[in-house]
């Protein structure tokens, strides 16, 4: 676990000067204590807010700063370092955050991770998916993109289809698909599909769209 947390808090310190973690279940003192990364200076909040704020400001403004606090984070009215966390970043440490901070995306995306656990599980989807995102990404775009991810094609629904359509043409085992049901994808991509194909079937699957698809060629030439 510590080698996870140093190596997400060594991601984060190559973009900003100072990181705030919140131990929200007290049960990572350990792992805080063991840490070390080279040109961090370790602190604590306890009770010492106004002092912190002035030596982070004022007293030490080009000093990295990894903040730690036992316990979840105060309530923003009651949280007088509020303004410098805005302005910097904060680190979690529930596996959905340590994929996220490792994909560098936003911790708004948590629920996208929680959805499809079993995406994010694996280390190679997680590094094919991180060549392929941005930080302004929408839920949808991160959605395709996994997509594509799971069935080797470019991120758009055509050639995720394409990809689906090539291996039910070849007799194969549908590897690609099963991949895209196991991570909890499917849904999406049928929903994807009607959008842009307007195919809807209370059953889908990747034969009976082909079919519709060539019923649908084979009446727009009648």
């Amino acid at each position: 676990m510590s080698e996870r947390i140093t190596q997400a808090l060594a991601k984060l310190f190559k973009k900003h000067r100072i990181v705030f973690w919140y131990d929200e279940e007290e049960s990572l003192r350990g792992d805080f204590d063991a840490i070390t990364l080279p040109e961090v200076e370790k602190v604590e909040i306890a009770n010492n807010e106004f002092g912190l704020k002035y030596r982070l400001l004022r007293e030490q403004p080009m000093q990295k700063f990894l903040i730690f606090k036992s316990g979840p984070q105060p309530e923003d009215r009651d949280n007088w370092l509020l303004d410098v966390q805005l302005a910097h970043t904060d680190f979690r440490t529930d596996k959905a955050s340590l994929w996220l901070t490792e994909l560098e995306l936003p911790h708004e995306l948590r629920p996208i991770v929680n959805r499809h656990e079993f995406f994010f599980d694996s280390a190679k989807r997680r590094d094919l998916l991180k060549d392929r995102v941005t930080k302004t990404d929408t839920t949808t775009q991160i959605c395709i993109k996994m997509l594509g991810v799971c069935a080797d094609s470019d991120s758009r629904i055509d050639s995720v289809l394409e990809n689906l359509l090539e291996e039910l043409a070849s007799d194969s085992a549908s590897k690609r698909y099963e991949l895209i049901a196991k991570c909890g994808l499917d849904q999406f991509l049928w929903e994807q599909v009607e959008r842009t194909y307007g195919y809807n079937s209370d059953s889908p699957t990747v034969k009976d769209f082909a079919i519709s698809l060539f019923k649908s060629c084979y009446s727009m030439e009648l």
